[in-house]
């Protein structure tokens, strides 16, 4: 598996060649080009000074046009070759020996019918760059005027240009990719650190520790800081597990140890029916209260793990006043007062809804005193539906406030007062469910106003 440092490397690397392969295709295309025009342009001129030496001698036949006319305007690498009209050669520069300019059937038509035009062909095994064009004399195509030159000389041009780009190129490319994977390794360091970091902090389970960055708030900050808060979360995530399963075991072990205490007793007075049917009532209470808990268990559970519930349309009166009445045999001498409770419907699941007001209306119990006073009431207003409990009860220490939704926790004025303390984080995720708001005012001494409200289901 190539590492990320050396795919950036090739990247780069890549990219480069790509550029520079693109420009000097370019630019070695045009070089060779105007090479190629600058011998055409020389052509054409040679060709012109040969017609203009030829038309002082009107009166003399093509035929007889002496061989010194075309040597006068060749050079070295330059031939000059005149032919008439059937294609015959009838003079031709020194510097050409016993050979002569290639033409073709096809080539000497066209020269003799149209405008001068170029072609490329060996001679000697050596590339040479022809020039065709009529020759005219009084408007009538009497012959033909053919101009080379050696492209040897080009040709070795373009191979020590060649040469030069890819030496060029070569060290280029050789350069940038140490270059380019120097600065991958420096750009990556951080990224690497924060790796590292990961693996020995997953190595030693030390969620404590955090990754070190001092560098800019570039990316590679932004996921520093990205994974610290992730650790962060982790961490709270990991401690409340902790303590939230050190508190299950010791919540649970009270009931089980108090069931495995009954039935110890039923062992031991077999005879005795009062004792049996005390240890058996017992039994029976204290297997409820567990079940209790551990249907709160699996409630909070689900919450944690992003579980929804299914909503309906819900008359959210009747569930109040269910509530209400299912609580009124438990009241221990409390009073419970229904101030109001006008009809609505809401999006909601009922018996989560019921379990909701039965909590709070049992937990304003155990802060009052046994002639306390808990009042309640709901009504629809401006397109929600608003609950109100309050109690006159001990209200909630300050400096517990911040707490009271946390799994398990009791102010210190709640202590020695039954439950298991998941009830009111199960209540407001129960509440967060049915898209609404819970508010929760206590004052040490004045007592605790709890206030619900829910979107309202239109009629």
């Amino acid at each position: 598996m190539i590492s990320l440092r050396w795919r950036l490397t090739l990247w780069y690397v890549l990219l480069t060649a790509v550029a520079l392969g693109g420009f000097i295709l370019i630019s070695y295309r045009a070089f060779s080009d105007s090479l190629l025009r600058e011998i055409d342009n020389t052509l054409v001129e040679r060709a012109n000074h040969v017609t203009d030496a030829l038309s002082v001698i009107p009166n003399r036949p093509i035929e007889g046009v002496s061989p010194e006319i075309t040597d006068e305007f060749r050079s070295p690498g330059v031939y000059v070759q005149i032919l008439n009209a059937e294609g015959t050669v009838v003079a031709r520069s020194f510097n050409l020996g016993a050979q002569q300019l290639p033409i073709t059937a096809v080539d000497l038509e066209q020269a003799l019918s149209g405008d001068g035009f170029y072609t490329t062909a060996p001679i000697s095994e050596q590339p040479v760059r022809l020039y065709h064009r009529p020759l005219r004399r009084d408007g009538v195509t009497v012959g033909a005027i053919q101009v080379g030159q050696s492209l040897v000389g080009l040709e070795t041009t373009l191979q020590r240009l060649r040469l030069i780009y890819t030496v060029g190129l070569s060290s280029v490319l050789l350069f940038g990719l140490a270059g380019s994977w120097w600065i991958a390794r420096r750009g990556l360091w951080p990224v690497s650190h924060i790796a590292q970091t990961a693996r020995e902090i997953i190595q030693a389970e030390d969620l404590v520790r955090r990754v070190a960055y001092n560098g800019p708030a570039d990316e590679i900050g932004t996921l520093a800081a990205t994974f610290n808060k992730m650790l962060d979360r982790l961490q709270t995530l990991f401690e409340n597990q902790r303590r939230f399963l050190a508190e299950t075991a010791h919540e649970l072990r009270t009931p089980l140890a108090s069931i495995l205490g009954n039935i110890d007793l039923l062992a031991r007075y077999e005879t005795d029916g009062d004792r049996q049917q005390e240890a058996l009532t017992a039994i029976r209470r204290t297997g409820k209260h567990t079940a209790r808990l551990l249907d709160d268990l699996l409630l909070s559970a689900q919450a944690e793990a992003g579980w929804h519930l299914q909503l309906c349309p819900v008359a959210v009166d009747d569930v109040f006043i269910d509530a209400y009445e299912a609580m009124l045999p438990t009241a221990n001498g409390h009073t419970l007062q229904l101030k109001r409770c006008e009809a609505a419907q809401v999006l909601g699941d009922a018996d989560r809804l019921r379990q909701v007001f039965t909590n709070l209306i049992d937990n304003a119990c155990k802060q009052i005193t046994p002639d306390g006073l808990v009042s309640m009431a709901l009504w629809p207003e401006n397109g929600r539906v608003w609950v109100s409990i309050q109690d006159n009860g001990t209200g909630i220490p300050t400096e517990t406030q911040d707490h009271i939704y946390h799994p398990f926790f009791r102010a210190s004025n709640q202590a020695q007062r039954p439950g298991v303390g998941l009830g009111l984080g199960i209540v407001r995720w129960i509440v967060q469910e049915h898209h609404g708001d819970i508010q929760i005012d206590g004052t040490p001494g004045q007592g605790t106003h709890i206030t619900l409200s829910f979107p309202e289901l239109p009629a």
